[in-house]
This record gives structure tokens, C-alpha cells and sequence, in this order.
């Protein structure tokens, strides 16, 4: 028997009981925002910054295998400090270097010798002949490489566009300490970057649902999404009256390309708390389109309380719900962002078929971010060659904190959720313009410090009506 012919002129509703019949295709990817080989538009620009490609503490004697953004890599460290991100396969005849021997100069190729410096140059070729010129006339591929506390960082834009490695405010906060960390997502980095734009996860996946955090965050908050920098970054400032007498003010950023700074995910000290910055600075790195590296780093000292900070290394991070577990039954009780983000339509977000509520204004705006800078609509995004910068780059500004005060409830719940509001606005312009203010960091923390006791004492009049 024939199979009936649909009519073309029949309704797909999506929106009818036992209706997956008629939505059966699942479209493919954005490429647009997803793909980051070598020539699409995401790789080009991700390749136009430093990336972290591994922990410094994983080369030892022995070359690592590496992929980024589709490339075949082997980053070692030779016998003299040098660091070098080669490409994989010897230039002789394609013998993968992760079997080389470390040298005192370069890395040599375990097949015939040849010997490799951190920049490509061919230092020998022991079984050519002693006239041959092949090592005057061939570079093996290489990407500009550096250490910064304690992770490896390469370069692989164009090689007369190389920018500046980046000054983060961060990494002169007096008394603050990194701890480098890499976990590996099987999932594109898209996903990855969004969740940190998405502050109402971890109401329900880290606390409501499943407890990785602690109690507060299980109150639903109050966000205001926007682009800052120009329309070049995204940040969102969420509010949470957490008892009759506390008002929490968590603010969130991140910069292009896939930096991203999350505050605490630990339990916070009772209030006032006064510009508790943040916590973990981590880049989600494409290894692939279908997988990411998860790296960067925890900060920790005296001024970041919770957690055990020796917990983080290679694989493993003392933020709970970060790493993949291998007892499936257990994720499926107990799941996590690597099980949330991983299953998105099996590892790649399909943006077509999504149903973007109000809790996603800040994926909204990260996806018009990305899309935009691509589009060539904000130069300013991209990187600025060092050439151009002989003065070195310029302080790299970042505003994620949080931030617990002392204000009474209103007893008008509108009038209440109206002052956090202007509250949480008030307290990121205070950041914004003091961190334009002030380079050097005690003086930035001091600055916003007593504006937030002055901001607490005027609301306090506010709130209590």
C-alpha cells in the first residue's frame, strides 16, 4: 500500500498534543557563532587573541598533544625554559611530534632527528648530507608561545597582527592568588560561554534542583541585562533580597572573545560584604566544534574565602558540578553543568528551534555581541596589534563581584524590587567609574568600597520607608 501523500497545504503546528511529528528535522548549527576551524569567521577572530592551550604543570620531560580550534598541536618545554606550540606532524615525513625528545634547544622528531626550535626554525637534519640546505629553507609550523601564571598561552592569528598579551585589573589585586585549572567539555564552546550569561541556572540547576551551591542562590533574582564596552562585552547585575535585612548584588561580566568572570560559588560571609571580586576567571577553547577546554583560573587568598583552592589542577576544579563522571545512573540523578551543557541537542546548540524566554535577555545579547564583532560593526573588539601599542596594552577592566548590605524590607514589595533595582544600577556605575578612575587596584577596592558604605546608608533611609 501506497504511503498517503501529506498536503503540502496542511498545517505543522508545534503547539498540539503528541505533535512531534511535525517537528522531527532538527536543523544544523548556527555556523556562524558555532564553527571555529581554520578560515570561518569565529575561528579568525578567536585566533586573533593569546589562547590558553594547557597547564604549564603538564610539560614535564615529555611533549603534549594538543588540539585548539581544529589544529593538530604539541607543546612542550625544552631543557633550556623555552616553551613552544608546534604543529603536530613533523615537516619531513608527518611523524607525530608527542613521540619527539625534549632538547636542550627545540624538540627532536623520535623518526629521523630532526631537530625543531620553539619558533619553527630547523636546527638540524643529522641525515641529510652536510651540504644540504633544506633547514635554511624551511620553517616548521609554529604559533608565538608564553607563560602566564601557570598556563601556556599561544598565538595563532596572523603573524604581523599579534597583539600585546592582555593587562587583566585581576592579576594586581593586592594579596591575590591563581590556582590554574582545565577541565574538558564535550560540547561546542558556545554553550559554555552563554552559561555565563545565564544567571537563572543556578537558581534551579545548582540549587533548587540539585545543591552544588549554596542556599541563597535558590532565590529567584532580579537581572538587568547589558552591553558594556562600547557594545563590545555583556554584563548582567542581579539582585536578591535574601532575608528581611540583606540585599545581595551579584554582578557578572564577560569580554570577547570567551572571557569570562564568575564571583564566589561558595558561601558568603554574613553582611555588609563590601566588592568581593571574582573568583574564576576561565575561557571556555574550542578543541573542536563538538568539544571545548574548560581553563584558567581560581583566584585565592585572603579576600576569597570558601572552597579549597589545591583542589584545582588538570581535570579537576574545587567548584562542585564542573567534571565529568562516568556512573550514568548517577548523572542522571545528580546532574551538573557538564551534563546540562553537554546535552544540548547532543553537544551543539540548534538556535532555530530554541524558545528564548525573558531569562535568556543575556544570551540574546551575547549571541548579537559575537554576531555583530563578526560583521565588522565594532572594530574596537578586535585586537590591537602591538605595533600599535608601544606603551604596552592598556589595563583590561573587569567588574564581576558581589556584594551583601544591611537594607531593611520595604513594605511595599514593588517599592522594594524598584530601590534593589536602582541600587544594583547605582553600585555598577560605581565600579564602572572607578575602575576608569583608578589603575592601581587598593585604591580601586578602596574607592568602591566607601561609596557602597555611602550607598548603604543612603538606601537604608529608602527602604525602610
Amino acid at each position: 500500500m501506497a504511503v498517503r501523500e501529506i498536503s503540502p497545504d496542511k498545517p505543522e503546528p508545534k503547539s498540539q498534543r503528541y505533535g512531534a511529528y511535525y517537528i522531527r528535522q532538527i536543523p544544523p548549527p548556527d555556523p556562524y557563532l558555532t564553527e571555529t576551524g581554520p578560515g570561518t569567521p569565529m575561528g579568525e577572530y578567536m585566533r586573533r587573541f593569546w589562547q590558553p592551550v594547557c597547564l604549564s604543570e603538564e610539560l614535564t620531560d615529555l611533549p603534549k598533544a594538543i588540539k585548539i580550534m581544529h589544529e593538530d598541536l604539541v607543546a612542550f618545554r625544552d631543557k633550556s625554559g623555552e616553551v613552544g606550540v608546534l604543529q603536530r606532524y613533523c615537516s619531513h615525513r608527518g611523524t607525530s611530534l608527542e613521540y619527539g625528545v625534549v632538547s636542550e634547544k627545540g624538540i627532536r622528531c623520535c623518526y629521523h632527528g630532526w631537530l625543531f626550535d620553539v619558533d619553527g626554525t630547523i636546527l638540524e637534519t643529522p641525515g641529510e648530507p652536510a651540504e644540504s640546505k633544506i633547514k635554511d629553507n624551511l620553517f616548521h609550523g609554529a604559533y608565538p608561545a608564553m607563560e602566564y601564571h601557570g598556563i601556556v598561552h599561544a598565538y595563532m592569528g596572523p603573524p604581523d597582527l599579534i597583539p600585546h598579551f592582555p593587562r587583566y585589573d585581576i592579576f594586581e589585586i593586592p594579596g591575590a592568588e591563581f590556582a590554574p585549572l582545565s577541565i574538558p567539555y564535550e560540547n561546542n564552546w558556545l554553550q559554555t560561554y552563554e552559561n555565563h550569561q545565564d544567571p537563572f541556572h543556578s537558581v534551579f540547576l545548582h540549587q533548587r534542583i540539585m545543591q552544588h551551591f549554596e542556599e541563597e542562590f535558590g532565590v529567584l533574582p532580579q537581572v538587568h541585562f547589558a552591553v558594556t564596552d562600547d557594545g563590545a562585552s555583556n554584563r548582567n547585575t542581579s539582585k536578591r533580597r535574601i532575608d528581611d535585612e540583606t540585599v545581595w548584588v551579584r554582578i557578572f561580566h564577560i569580554l570577547p572573545v570567551n572571557d569570562t568572570f564568575l564571583p564566589s560559588t561558595f558561601q558568603l560571609s554574613g553582611a555588609p560584604l563590601y566588592f568581593q571580586r571574582t573568583f574564576h576567571f576561565r575561557r571556555p577553547v574550542p578543541i573542536d566544534d563538538e568539544n571545548t577546554l574548560f581553563i584558567g583560573w581560581r583566584l585565592h587568598g585572603d579576600e576569597f574565602p570558601g572552597g579549597d583552592w589545591t583542589l584545582n589542577g588538570a581535570g579537576t576544579t574545587d567548584m562542585d558540578g564542573q567534571t565529568k563522571r562516568f556512573d550514568y545512573e548517577e548523572t542522571q540523578r545528580f546532574p551538573d553543568d557538564w551534563n546540562a551543557q553537554g546535552s544540548q541537542w547532543g553537544g551543539v546548540t540548534r538556535h532555530s528551534i530554541e524558545h528564548l524566554g525573558k531569562t535568556d535577555i543575556g544570551i540574546a545579547l551575547s549571541r548579537r555581541v559575537l554576531k555583530s564583532i563578526l560583521d565588522g560593526e565594532l572594530p574596537h573588539a578586535w585586537p590591537v596589534p602591538a605595533s600599535e601599542q608601544p606603551d604596552g596594552p592598556p589595563l583590561t577592566k573587569v567588574y564581576s563581584q558581589d556584594t551583601l548590605l544591611k537594607l531593611p524590607r520595604h513594605p511595599d514589595p514593588k517599592v522594594d524590587s524598584q530601590l534593589m533595582h536602582d541600587l544594583g544600577e547605582e553600585m555598577t556605575q560605581v565600579i564602572v567609574d572607578s575602575a576608569e578612575q583608578f589603575e592601581d587596584q587598593g585604591a580601586h577596592q578602596e574607592n568602591v568600597i566607601a561609596r557602597f558604605k555611602e550607598l548603604e546608608i543612603e538606601y537604608r533611609e529608602k527602604f525602610a520607608g
